[in-house]
């Protein structure tokens, strides 16, 4: 039998290893994008009620205008967290602040729906599982 090779492994004293929840924390981001998406497609889609009441006539372009404005902001949030933020680049991280910023500010207009603070607590811990990631001496 031969003697199995012996390799020796220098691991530099600032190279770490990267846990999972450092690793995968962008799919948090990704899916809450995703969510936010379909959420202001909802949203700039009114139903046929709204359409019709005269109560709502007058807003139905407000509506339709924010519907649209969230659809583009959580196209650019994805568009950041599959790209940058993936790639480690710190200023993805702060910019990507504003996901959780906005589904509080949800919740603020309308208390009612708590589904908003959970998806703003579930989408900062996402931003704050891979922090050692961004913010490493090594970095």
């Amino acid at each position: 039998m031969e003697q199995a090779e012996r390799v020796n492994i220098v691991i530099d004293k600032d190279t770490r290893v990267e846990r999972a929840y450092e690793k995968y924390g962008w799919l948090i981001l990704a899916v809450s994008a995703i969510f936010g998406i379909g959420a202001a497609a909802v949203i700039a889609a009114p139903s046929y009620y709204v359409l019709t009441d005269p109560l709502y006539r007058d807003f139905y372009p407000v509506i339709i205008a924010w519907g649209a404005v969230l659809v583009g902001f959580n196209i650019f949030a994805l568009v950041l967290t599959l790209i940058p933020f993936r790639g480690g680049e710190r200023w993805a991280w702060y910019t990507l602040w504003m996901m959780p910023l906005l589904w509080l500010s949800l919740f603020a207009l309308a208390p009612d729906l708590p589904l908003y603070l959970a998806f703003a607590v579930i989408t900062a811990a996402g931003l704050l599982l891979p922090y050692r990631r961004f913010f490493s001496g090594s970095a």
